[in-house]
C-alpha cells in the first residue's frame, strides 16, 4: 500500500515532498502491519479447547503400556481433525469441576446420571458400564448383603458413591483412587468389598497382579459413559467430533480400540 504525492508538492521535487512521501508511506506500512497482527492474533474457534481425564483404568491410563480406550479414541478423533490437542490428567474432583465450571472443556469418560444431566452437553456415548461389588472372600454379595457389610470402598464423586448413598450406605470408605488403593484395601482386609464398575476391576486386578479370588456380584444398575463437553462448547467443533466419531465407528476403528481394554466389547 503507497500514496500518491499530491500535484501541488511534486512542482519543487524538493526536500519536503520526499520527506511527506516518505512519512505517509510509513504511516500506510503501519496500518497494514496493524492490521495483519490484529487478524493473525484473533483465536480461531476451538483454539482454546481443553481435554481432561483422570487415571481411570482401562478407561484412562496415564502411565504405561497402554492409553486406555477412551484416551485412545479421543486422541484418534484429534488426530484425524488435525488438532492433536494433549490430553490433560488430573485428580478426578479437579478434573469434572474444571469441566463443570469452565466453558470449552472435553472430559472423559464421564456417567450420564440423573443428577449430572443438566450440567453436560452429553456429547457422544461410548460403552456401557456396569457396577457390581468386588470381593476377596469369597463372598457375593447384594445390596442388601452389602450394606449389612463393615466398610465399602468407593470412589469420590463417582456415580457408585452417588448410588449407594442414595440407597442409605453409610459404611462407605471413600477414596480419590480408582483402583490401586481399594485394591490395596481389599488385600489387606481394610474394607469388605470394593464398589465399582465390573470392566475397571477386572482390569487392575491383572495390571495389580491380584492372585486371591476375585468374586463378582451381579450387576447392580447400567449406566452408560460418554465423552461429554462442558455446556459452553463451540458448536461446529462438537458437530466436528461427531462426524469424526461416527467415522471411527463405521471404519471399525472402534471395535478395534475397544477389544483390546474390554472382553464384553461392543
Amino acid at each position: 500500500m503507497s500514496f500518491t504525492i499530491p500535484k501541488h508538492l511534486k512542482k519543487g521535487r524538493g526536500m519536503h515532498a520526499t520527506l511527506l512521501a516518505c512519512l505517509l508511506n510509513l504511516i500506510a506500512c503501519g496500518i497494514v502491519s496493524a492490521s495483519s497482527t490484529a487478524q493473525s492474533s484473533a483465536p480461531a474457534e476451538g483454539s482454546n479447547i481443553t481435554l481432561v481425564t483422570a487415571h481411570l483404568l482401562p478407561f484412562s491410563i496415564q502411565e504405561g503400556r497402554q492409553q486406555g480406550f477412551m484416551v485412545e479414541l479421543v486422541r484418534e478423533i484429534e488426530r484425524r481433525l488435525g488438532t492433536n490437542r494433549p490430553v490433560r490428567f488430573l485428580p478426578w474432583p479437579r478434573a469434572y469441576r474444571n469441566a463443570l465450571v469452565s466453558p470449552n472443556h472435553v472430559i472423559f469418560p464421564l456417567a450420564r446420571t440423573p443428577e449430572r444431566e443438566a450440567d453436560f452437553d452429553w456429547a457422544i456415548k461410548v460403552a456401557p458400564l456396569t457396577p457390581v461389588f468386588v470381593t476377596l472372600n469369597g463372598r457375593q454379595l447384594d445390596l442388601d448383603s452389602a450394606r449389612q457389610q463393615g466398610a465399602i470402598a468407593v470412589q469420590q464423586n463417582s456415580p457408585f458413591e452417588q448410588y449407594l448413598r442414595q440407597h442409605g450406605f453409610t459404611n462407605l470408605i471413600i477414596t480419590t483412587s480408582a483402583a490401586p488403593i481399594p485394591i490395596r484395601m481389599l488385600r489387606a482386609g481394610r474394607v469388605d468389598a470394593w464398589f465399582t464398575a465390573r470392566d475397571l476391576a477386572s482390569y487392575s486386578m491383572r495390571e495389580q497382579f491380584v492372585t486371591e479370588p476375585i468374586t463378582y456380584s451381579e450387576p447392580v444398575f447400567s449406566v452408560d459413559i460418554y465423552i461429554a463437553f462442558s455446556r459452553a462448547f463451540p458448536a461446529e467443533l462438537k458437530q466436528a467430533y461427531l462426524d469424526t466419531f461416527a467415522q471411527i465407528k463405521t471404519d471399525g476403528t472402534f471395535t478395534r480400540i475397544m477389544g483390546d481394554y474390554l472382553t464384553n466389547a461392543p
